[in-house]
C-alpha cells in the first residue's frame, strides 16, 4: 500500500500508488479511515454492502469516497478495509459490489479528526501508469 498525504493550503490532498486498479480502490479505503478515524487500528465487526459505478475510474473513486464518507457522518461507521465481490474496469464502464468492513467509531479508541466536509472533483485523478495505477484526491475540511 502506497498512499502519502499532499500539503495544500485549505484542504487535504491524497495521493495513491498501487499496481492495479482493485488495490487502488482496497487503498483508498485505508485513506478515508485515516481521515476520520486516525492511524489507530480499526476492527472490520461489521459489513456493509456497497455497489458503485460511474463512467470512469476518477468517477468510481469519487463515489466509493462519498458513499464510505456519508457511511461515516451519518452513522459513526470506520471502513477498516474493502472485500470486492466484483469489478468492472476500463474500457468497460468501472463498477463494484463488494462490502466495507469496519465498526463504529470509538472515542476511546479512535483518533478524532477535523471533519471531512465532502471529497471534490477538483484535480481528482484516477489513470494507469506503467508501474500500476495513480491517483489524487482532494477532501474539503
Amino acid at each position: 500500500m502506497t498512499y502519502r498525504f499532499v500539503p495544500h493550503t485549505a484542504d487535504i490532498r491524497a495521493s495513491i500508488e498501487a499496481p492495479t486498479f482493485r488495490r487502488l480502490l482496497e487503498d483508498l479505503v485505508q485513506v478515508l479511515r485515516e481521515l476520520v478515524a486516525g492511524d489507530r487500528p480499526v476492527q472490520p465487526h461489521t459489513a456493509r454492502v456497497i455497489a458503485v459505478q460511474a463512467p470512469d475510474p476518477p468517477e468510481l473513486l469519487l463515489a466509493l469516497s462519498r458513499e464510505i464518507l456519508d457511511a461515516f457522518q451519518l452513522d459513526g461507521f470506520v471502513p477498516a478495509r474493502l472485500e470486492i465481490d466484483t469489478l468492472t474496469q476500463p474500457p468497460e464502464p468501472p463498477s463494484l459490489r463488494g462490502r466495507v468492513l469496519g465498526e463504529q467509531f470509538d472515542p476511546a479508541r479512535h483518533e478524532t479528526q477535523p471533519e471531512i466536509k465532502a471529497v471534490t472533483r477538483h484535480g481528482l485523478v484516477a489513470e494507469p501508469t506503467t508501474e500500476g495505477w495513480r491517483a489524487a484526491l482532494l477532501f474539503d475540511v
